[in-house]
């Protein structure tokens, strides 16, 4: 959920197939408004999922079906995902909000997007082109649903000001209007 934005949904969702290793890439089929569609994955997150199923495939064997599974080998629960990132976050004495909303798994998901407009931002990189691709990855229906983390940032909104200063009409470029 960290590293590909996933819906919670997905990941619980994900079966032992839907990763292959050697590409590597994870298969998110039938999410949200059924748009199955195929992530990239990094060396490190291959890594990770590879550990992580050769764990799980000892505890319960290769032909169990999803790929997260409960202690008893079970799929997880949409609550289940909830508490275990709550005791983490516990465990890990991660502070508090002071304003009363605690820190949920879909904030993995608002993180990805976040960082990959800041990094666009930061390297200078024509974020409105890069918005496709974004929402393709993260399985949005719209570029409304995209768009919706633009403008809750302001950090990245700041950023992309100046940007937009500083390229002039290489990013936005001018409208020109018949009288």
């Amino acid at each position: 959920m960290h590293a590909c934005g996933l819906r919670t949904r997905e990941a619980r969702r994900l079966n032992t197939g839907d990763v292959d290793y050697d590409s590597p890439s994870i298969d998110i089929m039938w999410p949200k408004g059924n748009r199955s569609r195929k992530l990239a994955a990094t060396d490190e997150v291959a890594g990770m999922l590879a550990r992580c199923d050769e764990e799980t495939s000892c505890r319960f064997g290769p032909k169990r079906g999803a790929f997260f599974v409960t202690f008893t080998g079970n799929t997880v629960h949409p609550s289940t995902v909830g508490k275990i990132f709550q005791r983490i976050w516990r465990l890990a004495c991660l502070p508090e909000s002071k304003d009363g909303k605690r820190p949920h798994p879909y904030c993995f998901r608002h993180r990805f997007a976040y960082t990959n407009l800041e990094r666009w931002c930061k390297d200078g990189v024509n974020v409105a082109a890069m918005l496709p691709y974004l929402a393709r990855y993260m399985g949005h229906a719209t570029f409304d649903s995209t768009y919706y983390y633009v403008h809750t940032l302001p950090d990245f909104m700041d950023g992309y000001a100046d940007i937009v200063a500083e390229s002039n009409d290489s990013v936005i470029p001018e409208v020109e209007f018949d009288a």
